[in-house]
């Protein structure tokens, strides 16, 4: 081998124009590989980043969709039957008590999301926003990314909404006046129970570690409030009647109904309470009523995601629960599918790029071959077999990819720091998906250069093979006779 190192490298000083041509290629390959990946690696991990600490979690449970082929996000469902809605949560309470009971849970919360025009009383403007009904004592622990800037969090049993300063922006903006803290807003509904309208005080404003434009359209309110707004079961919880209530409704005659000297009850009896329910245990009377679209979890340790959702897929099953358990990218929906779909059309992209390379590499090669057929013919009429031959080629091709790789490798590395100091900032939506945030951070993964470096080098690799074969068949007497 060190043979063929030798006369690889003499043979690249002797044809330096076409080792300089291949390199060439090879450097922009590796530029466009290592920078296009860093990109895409960068927004997927401030995507990751931002739904998994402000929104989802790293688990995300729904119901069942009845469309096939509809599919459920923390904006609701895509894809179903025009009168289809969001699934309301099977099983609810016997779910999260689920859930919450496995030791690799560190929080659990319940959620249910919905869609209003937000507008102020005699104000003709409206603006759109997307609504999450959350349950306040939970919700706010489990989403540490997030934090107050000013007002408070809802607190159990409060109406109100909680906004983002984006949020906020855009508001302000379109209803073309300035909201504060316990201002109140209202907000119009259009669910399957028909048009519903609802007014709500702005209890605090909160902002993000990592946030982009997509965080502007949602605000947090209290559950009630989206379910009316939605059309969704306000309450499961059984009535609490007096006992002067529940003698009406067994009441057949008018002294029945409005009293009687004989008939009446004393007022301390009339005020005391009577519960129409069966006593349950402490922990479950604790538990969020109503209907939910969502449970949501955080893991102690992310990397146990994957074994956790598939353990609760096949609890789910076995229970006979109409529910499914996914990541985060399951929850955050058209945001996470739009960095995949962009991941899709960078590799296209590569491989059409790296189809072009080997097409030149491979001219190249062709040439510089067919002008050696003679030294090609010579070493073979002393004794040099073709595997030798193949060998020292291949030698010459790997020398002059990985050399150029690596000094691709370098600039790569330095325009990702040049990149990093002018802090260019996303001018609009689309951007911040692709930055993965409001600035563009980009990272290297140590990995990229191993694997990049691996990719040139094959590249490189089919790349000489036919124009060696070429020259292998020339016989070595008609070979040293074109020289």
């Amino acid at each position: 081998m060190p043979v063929l190192l030798r006369i690889a490298l003499r043979n690249i000083r002797e044809h330096t124009s076409k080792s300089l041509i291949i390199g060439s290629l090879v450097v922009l390959g590796v530029i466009i590989i290592i920078l296009g990946n860093s990109l895409l690696d960068t927004a997927a991990q401030g995507v990751h980043r931002m739904f998994i600490d402000n929104y989802t979690g790293d688990v995300f449970i729904s119901g069942t969709p009845k469309t096939p082929g509809a599919t459920v996000s923390l904006f609701g469902l895509s894809g179903g039957q025009e009168s289809e809605t969001t699934p309301i949560f099977p099983e609810f309470d016997k779910v999260l008590t689920h859930v919450q009971a496995d030791k690799r849970v560190k929080g659990a919360t319940s959620q249910v999301t919905g869609v209003a025009l937000v507008t102020q009383e005699g104000n003709d403007n409206r603006t759109f926003s997307l609504l999450f009904g959350i349950d306040p004592t939970t919700y706010p622990s489990l989403f540490k990314d997030t934090f107050l800037v000013s007002g408070a969090y809802l607190t159990p049993g409060q109406e109100g909404i909680v906004v983002s300063k984006g949020w906020l922006k855009n508001v302000d903006k379109e209803l073309k006046t300035t909201l504060k803290v316990g201002d109140k807003i209202v907000l119009n509904g259009f669910g399957r129970a028909g048009f519903k309208i609802r007014e709500a005080t702005i209890a605090g404003i909160v902002d993000f570690n990592a946030q982009t434009e997509g965080m502007d359209f949602i605000a947090w309110a209290n559950a009630d409030t989206v379910r009316i707004l939605s059309g969704v079961d306000v309450s499961a919880d059984d009535v609490v009647l007096t006992k002067s209530q529940t003698a009406l409704l067994s009441a057949t005659t008018d002294s029945d109904i409005f009293g009687s000297s004989e008939t009446n009850m004393s007022a301390a009896e009339a005020r005391t309470p009577v519960v129409t329910k069966t006593p349950v245990a402490a922990a479950q009377a604790q538990k969020p009523a109503g209907s939910w679209h969502f449970v949501l979890a955080r893991l102690a340790d992310s990397g146990q995601t994957e074994a956790f959702i598939s353990d609760t897929n096949k609890w789910l099953d076995a229970q006979g629960i109409p529910a499914k358990a996914g990541g985060w990218k399951i929850a955050a929906g058209p945001f996470a599918q739009s960095i995949d779909v962009i991941r899709i059309v960078f590799y296209v992209a590569i491989l059409i790029v790296s189809i072009v390379a080997v097409i030149i590499m491979m001219n190249t090669l062709v040439i510089s071959v067919m002008e050696r057929t003679g030294e090609i013919g010579t070493m073979r009429a002393l004794g040099a077999r073709k595997s030798f031959v193949w060998l020292m080629f291949l030698t010459e091709t790997l020398t002059v990819t990985i050399v150029f790789g690596l000094v691709g490798i370098a600039i790569s590395s330095l325009l990702v720091g040049i990149v990093n100091l002018l802090h260019i900032t996303a001018g609009n939506f689309f951007t911040q998906i692709i930055y993965g945030g409001k600035v563009l951070r980009l990272s290297i993964n140590p990995l990229s250069f191993l694997n990049t470096i691996l990719m040139v080098a094959g590249v490189g690799l089919v790349a000489h093979l036919y124009p060696v074969l070429v020259a292998l068949k020339v016989p070595p007497v008609r070979a040293m006779q074109n020289e």
